[in-house]
């Protein structure tokens, strides 16, 4: 019961900064969400809610190659007679490897580089391990980031780790701690979650566990029923395992039987004390997990039994090297069910991670309620459900310890956030967190300076901003601050506007965005303004006032000024303006791959040959999940051929045709579903 700080040298790539725009929710807070009439009114609750996308006030990651080389990351490690337990404090607290000493294997999809690709909510991902997801839909905004880490001990002198944040979205706490006290058997993780404002928040947590996918790889939970994506990824129904009707006349258990890339998710019954979820392999290893009922159900994704589907795990690793399924645990009963988290309130749970060997004859019966029910006894002697409250309510009188020896400093979010507090409010950050103010660096700056000083500084119109913010309490701080006619700064302003439009009031933030304006006119706000031509569909004087956005410095002051404008003429169909720009762009940003990607549009039309050639041959780390943007050029650039050689235009079934005839190459071949 040991814990100690190490370094992994790995291949990989790491971050090479952020995108500086703020990019804005959608203005759709809820998402339509499509069920095929089988879902009952209970399953109907919640159904989208407050699951629009939000990014704000973090920063797109969006700066990344696959350039590999060998580098090193700071590890934490956690460590009994048992298990080895190895986290990443600087990519989200990511339990990167859980081995089993006995046997010297790793229990979890151990990845065997770190390489960043487009899947999470701020863009940059990593697969493998098991990632701790809060605070809203999707891959958590900090799963590429620092996270505090800290050395604590329990009340029988054992070390364990605590990683903790403050999570700006949604204004709540959070911290997870890790235990492997003598003689434990699994890696014993207590979570809890801390709302101790006025006013509820929606809430969201899945904890996303990457273990080994093998051609028989097959999926147990304490329910047959399941909530499943429709082939096509266009609904969703509840059906029951093993055969669902997404893949008909296959055995949904066994993952390898998804043609396409697929999950379902485990509707366990509320009155199950402790649910879990198990993964069973031919050698009869059994991978397992259990938790307290507040983590209730179950999810299984598979990236599935097809080409764009094994290219994505190649892709996220290494050539044959990449194969691994998800097993999940979250509060609701999909992962676009919203949820709400009362004011004043704390949640928490206790999850059990492990291995153990099954009687592969009994695990592989054709029967899966027969082999489920055998799976679940196996499990209740393992680790029973009377077994999990006791460690749970052990874990739980640890939560208000206070992490004195930190082994990584996280963001200095919190410390600002328990600044402000203490002078706005007589009130501090929750117990069972150390925010110090060694953790505060220049992105707090301009925030420190308006709580002490009663005043946002202003910068220089070519600097990039160094942090948006948009809670309610600094809202009020900077209202209050520009009363005064001395504090109107361009900067100012600008940072007002962007927390006015992100809460829906954009007649205000046009307001206060032109005041910028007329006090320094800037990129920055001429994009912003941009942005709202966009979203009311008001291309051409969206690309105005990029236009002039560029013509205030004479340049771009970041690439993504550049990506956003030629996305836009290509929106906009003016290919040899696009073009033209392109050609015209400095150099680091032309090579910049979502730059490539978006003006292969205009090659295609121009017909060069040279360009698109290159495009088809090229591995792109910022492809998105499902994106088809390149497939779709492919098709086309062989549909233009196909026209040329018979001297008609080009039309639909020509496109049609190429679709049949040239199959894209692996490269570019990230489909979800499809062939």
């Amino acid at each position: 019961m040991s814990v100690y700080r190490s370094i992994l040298t790995i291949e990989g790539t790491k971050l090479e900064g952020e995108n500086p725009l703020p990019m804005f929710r959608n203005r759709n807070y809820h998402r339509e969400v499509v069920e095929n009439g089988s879902f009952t009114p209970e399953l109907k609750k919640g159904l989208g809610e407050n699951t629009g996308e939000r990014y704000l006030p973090y920063r797109i990651q969006d700066r990344y190659t696959r350039e590999r080389k060998n580098i090193e990351l700071e590890t934490v490690v956690l460590e009994n007679e048992n298990l080895i337990a190895v986290f990443l404090p600087e990519y989200g607290g990511r339990l990167y490897s859980l081995k089993d000493k006995k046997t010297d294997r790793e229990i979890l999809y151990k990845n065997p580089v770190l390489q960043p690709a487009n899947l999470a909510i701020l863009n940059a991902w990593f697969s493998g391990g098991i990632e701790w997801n809060i605070g809203h839909v999707g891959h958590t905004y900090t799963t590429s980031s620092s996270v505090h880490t800290a050395k604590l001990l329990d009340d029988n002198g054992n070390e364990y780790i605590r990683i903790y944040e403050y999570e700006r979205c949604k204004n709540i706490f959070w911290h997870i701690d890790f235990h492997l006290p003598t003689g434990a058997e699994q890696l014993q993780i207590y979570v809890r979650i801390i709302n101790d404002n006025s006013s509820p928040v929606p809430m969201y947590w899945w904890t996303n566990i990457a273990v080994e996918e093998t051609a028989k790889s097959r999926v147990f939970s304490s329910t047959n029923e399941a909530i499943y994506i429709e082939n096509g990824l266009n609904g969703y129904g509840v059906g029951q395992l093993p055969y669902l009707p997404s893949v008909p006349n296959a055995d949904a258990s066994y993952t390898m039987n998804f043609p396409f890339s697929s999950e379902y998710f485990f509707q366990t019954a509320a009155s199950y004390k402790a649910p879990w979820e198990a993964v069973a392999y031919e050698d009869g290893r059994m991978f397992f997990e259990r938790s307290t009922s507040l983590l209730r159900y179950r999810k299984m994704f598979c990236w599935g039994n097809h080409a764009g589907g094994r290219r994505w795990c190649d892709f996220l690793a290494k050539p044959g090297e990449g194969n691994y399924v998800e097993v999940q645990g979250g509060f609701a009963p999909t992962q676009i069910h919203g949820l709400e988290m009362p004011a004043n309130t704390v949640w928490d749970f206790t999850q059990m991670i492990g291995v153990t060997q099954v009687d592969t004859d009994l695990a592989y019966e054709s029967n899966w309620d027969s082999a489920n029910d055998y799976i679940e006894k196996h499990i209740d002697s393992t680790l029973n459900e009377d077994e999990v409250y006791a460690i749970h309510e052990r874990l739980q009188s640890l939560a208000e310890r206070t992490p004195t020896d930190l082994l990584h400093t996280g963001s200095g979010w919190g410390a600002l956030e328990r600044i402000r507090r203490e002078k706005e409010e007589g009130r501090s950050v929750p117990l069972g967190f150390e925010f110090t103010d060694s953790s505060l660096g220049a992105p707090q700056h301009p925030w420190l300076v308006l709580l002490r000083e009663g005043h946002i500084p202003e910068s220089d119109i070519n600097d990039i901003p160094q942090s948006w913010m948009v809670q309610d309490e600094w809202k009020q701080l900077v209202e209050k601050s520009l009363e005064l006619e001395s504090n109107s700064s361009w900067s100012a302003l600008n940072y007002y506007g962007v927390m006015l439009y992100e809460k829906g009031l954009e007649e205000q933030a046009i307001e206060a965005w032109e005041a910028s304006l007329r006090k320094a006119p800037s990129a920055w706000v001429y994009r912003n303004l941009a942005e709202v031509k966009k979203h009311k569909g008001d291309t051409e004087s969206a690309l105005s006032l990029l236009e002039q956005a560029y013509l205030v410095s004479n340049s771009f002051p970041d690439r993504a000024f550049a990506e956003e404008y030629l996305n836009l003429l290509i929106q906009n169909k003016e290919y040899e303006k696009a073009w033209s720009i392109y050609e015209y762009l400095p150099a680091e940003f032309a090579k910049g791959e979502r730059i490539q990607i978006i003006v292969g549009a205009a090659a295609l039309h121009l017909g060069n040959e040279e360009f698109m050639n290159k495009l088809f041959t090229s591995e792109f780390a910022v492809i998105r999940e499902g994106e088809v943007l390149i497939i779709e050029l492919w098709y086309k650039y062989h549909a233009m051929k196909i026209a040329n050689e018979r001297n008609v235009p080009l039309t639909q079934e020509l496109i049609d045709e190429a679709t049949v005839r040239f199959p894209p190459p692996n490269n570019i071949d990230f489909r979800m579903i499809g062939s």
